[in-house]
């Protein structure tokens, strides 16, 4: 009996990890139609998926019952995500989460910045690009002390205090995009040249941050206007 029910279903004699390595290959398209064809498919799914792209920060406790090993957030589809949606993604994905995109997400505050980088001790790269309404709190990613990559583009109101805080905080920084950061200064730049010694930055406005980190013969800085 047990034969025969093998070869009605060939997928149950695969291990887990054959089937999670299929699903590495499939498309979204493809992943939901595997999660539709049965209850074992949903669950293997469910334990495989490493992304989530929320659409509506009412989905949320949904997703966070059934995906338990979220690596990726992004919130680009959801720009009504505040600091309780983000909050709770963090309390829920401490362990797993490495990778953060708000560049379409208006009404967070440094708060939930603050507690996704206390929190989520493997996180390496925070998307904030766009967050015109961002002060210096935006230092609150100082306290993600493994951060690598940092996208604050458009960040106009984050000064060199900001910028300061970030550099002294987060020293395994590689990436940081600083484009159209208008009230960064030379003093800023200094900071970075002096914290940093592989970087690769991007922005801002002038050349003064290009300047001070080739002074420093960072053979990994590239300018981009």
């Amino acid at each position: 009996m047990q034969r025969l029910q093998l070869l009605n279903n060939p997928m149950e004699s695969l291990s887990e990890e054959i089937i999670f390595t299929i699903l590495d290959y499939l498309d979204s398209a493809s992943s939901k139609s595997f999660s539709a064809t049965s209850k074992s498919f949903h669950s293997l799914e469910s334990r495989h998926r490493k992304t989530l792209k929320l659409l509506h920060p009412d989905s949320l406790p949904a997703a966070l019952r059934r995906y338990r090993r979220i690596r990726c957030l992004d919130f680009t589809n959801c720009p009504s995500a505040d600091d309780g949606v983000i909050s709770a993604a963090a309390e829920a994905y401490y362990a797993t989460l490495r990778s953060v995109d708000l560049s379409r997400s208006r009404l967070f505050t440094h708060a939930a910045l603050s507690l996704l980088a206390e929190k989520c001790g493997r996180l390496v790269e925070l998307d904030l690009s766009n967050a015109t309404e961002l002060r210096d709190a935006a230092a609150a990613v100082a306290e993600a002390r493994n951060l690598e990559k940092l996208w604050m583009g458009r960040c106009r109101l984050v000064s060199d205090i900001g910028i300061g805080c970030i550099a002294v905080g987060c020293k395994k920084l590689k990436l940081l995009s600083l484009k159209w950061c208008v009230r960064i200064t030379d003093l800023g730049a200094g900071l970075l040249a002096n914290k940093y010694t592989l970087l690769c930055a991007l922005g801002p406005k002038s050349k003064s941050v290009s300047s001070r980190l080739k002074s420093q013969n960072d053979p990994l800085f590239w300018h981009i206007p």
